[in-house]
């Protein structure tokens, strides 16, 4: 099976979220990512099934709200910021 490698716009669809704040997570080491290219501005690209384990884990870690629920409390809180 060949892996499905995505770009930032690609995965934050997967995701259901903003690809600015993929990216900002990828920075961070908070979700999968494997950057390429030297110095300050990376391209950031990312593996759907290692997106797709980090979104499981994080549901089950949490124990009562699935992922999908953390992704969007994630995007709400930056929108509250943001207001």
């Amino acid at each position: 099976m060949n892996p499905q490698l995505l770009n930032p716009h690609e995965a934050a669809q997967v995701l259901k979220m903003d690809s600015r704040t993929l990216v900002r997570w990828a920075r961070i080491g908070y979700v999968p990512a494997h950057p390429l290219g030297e110095g300050k501005r990376k391209l950031w690209r990312f593996l759907e099934h290692e997106l797709l384990d980090w979104a499981e884990a994080q549901g089950q870690s949490l124990g009562r709200r699935p992922a999908a629920g953390i992704i969007e409390e994630a995007i709400g809180v930056r929108a509250r910021r943001t207001a």
